[in-house]
């Protein structure tokens, strides 16, 4: 047991020397993009898990960081969420329909529903969905979901909403972004093939342009530790890769000190095996591949979570498995669509419009203090990473107490 004392007001030492490394097994790395398109279970206590490092101080590089998709028709038993054209479509009466679905006039109904995504003034309904009234999403209709319980201990700032079980029978999840997204095509994808995003996200985290770290300090047992603190940034370095494209384990990262600039400190403890932290924002970098560029808000985009947590599991081979959780505004879950403008509306047929106004209905967190609606969405996603060795640069004391830029 240790001599410090535990609490969020509680004083940590530092360990000596301001650079931590850690690593804690070579085995076997990542078990295929497959496994993290269902919710991960973060509970390892069947697992015969090692003893910590020397000095207690570990380090994980993120190798896969997705929406928790369960497959299963339960989940949309009506089919996935139609695309601008076939909303079109729906819309016109029967006869008019078949005529139009006839090949000879495809050139026609390419026309006309092109023509829904335009509104007055060079607008269009990715660019600018706000000025657009369109249909709301199909939504998830199953009681299950991957996530984390949110609102439990602060439950005058959510929303009311239905709650999720999760996969491994923890109830009271909170995750309405799955509940709207977990319909479209992006998410889901055809007949129990992830999306286009599950499949498509790793090259972010591979590229660098993601790439995410975790560094844990004062891990005194894997099983069971009332106070770790937990450093959770990105880096600008690349990580190795096998022939498979999985992280190889037991490369050096270090946490960017230059902007934009993302490390979030945090408090958490083992329990039973599985590493879990109290609420706090996290912000990581999302950059949807804008070179350091401005998106239409006027500010580089980041996933944004408020009263954020994590929940991740020791695994026997050294690595994490497990969790991130937290509310992000409405509008942050069509960052990309918005920033790809007519083009995503046209080429992939996405309707940012009904998907912000199916978002607004759903928000469950983020509560404007003067409405008193909610902006925001629980949200939560699954979370693999593999040993490393981390180096940490800390925020300056000029900076202390701030968020770094």
């Amino acid at each position: 047991m240790k001599d410090r004392k535990i609490g969020p007001k509680s004083q940590r030492k530092l360990l000596a020397g301001g650079v931590a490394v850690g690593l804690l097994g070579m085995g076997a790395a990542f078990l295929g993009t497959s496994a993290m398109q269902t919710t991960a279970h973060a509970d390892a206590t069947t697992l015969k898990l090692p003893a910590p490092p020397p000095g207690g101080v570990m380090g994980f590089v993120v190798q896969d960081f997705v929406p928790p998709v369960i497959q299963g028709k339960d989940a949309c038993p009506t089919g996935t969420s139609p695309k601008i054209r076939d909303l079109y479509l729906a819309s016109q009466p029967a006869d008019e329909r078949a005529r139009l679905e006839r090949k000879e006039n495809e050139p026609e109904l390419t026309k006309r529903w092109q023509a829904t995504v335009f509104g007055p003034d060079g607008t269009n309904i990715c660019s600018q969905p706000d000025k657009f009234d369109r249909p709301l999403l199909r939504t998830v209709q199953s009681a299950n979901a991957g996530g984390l319980d949110l609102d439990n201990d602060d439950p005058g700032e959510s929303c009311a909403h239905e709650e999720f079980t999760a996969p491994d029978g923890r109830t009271g999840i909170d995750n309405q972004e799955y509940r709207v997204m977990g319909c479209t095509l992006e998410w889901r994808g055809k007949d129990g093939i992830g999306g286009d995003l599950l499949t498509g996200m790793r090259q972010f985290h591979a590229s660098g342009e993601w790439t995410q770290v975790i560094l844990l300090r004062g891990v005194d047992s894997l099983e069971n530790d009332d106070d770790v603190e937990v450093i959770y940034g990105n880096t600008p370095d690349r990580p190795q890769l096998d022939s498979h494209g999985n992280f190889l384990p037991g490369y050096s990262f270090t946490i960017s000190d230059k902007p934009p600039r993302h490390r979030n400190v945090l408090h958490g403890r083992i329990v039973n095996g599985v590493l879990v932290t109290d609420a706090k924002d996290i912000k990581l970098t999302q950059t949807w591949g804008q070179g350091g560029a401005g998106d239409i808000r006027g500010s580089r985009t980041a996933y944004d979570f408020r009263h954020a947590k994590l929940r991740l599991a020791f695994q026997p081979d050294g690595s994490l498995r497990g969790l991130v959780g937290g509310y992000r505004p409405v509008f942050d879950v069509i960052q990309s669509p918005s920033i790809g403008g007519v083009g995503a509306a046209l080429a992939a047929g996405i309707d940012c419009a009904g998907t912000l106004a199916t978002l607004r209905k759903y928000a469950d967190g983020i509560r404007d203090p003067k409405t008193g609606k909610c902006t925001g969405v629980s949200s939560a996603m699954n979370l693999y990473a593999v040993p490393a060795f981390v180096n940490d640069v800390p925020t300056p004391p000029s900076h202390a107490g701030k968020q770094a830029p």
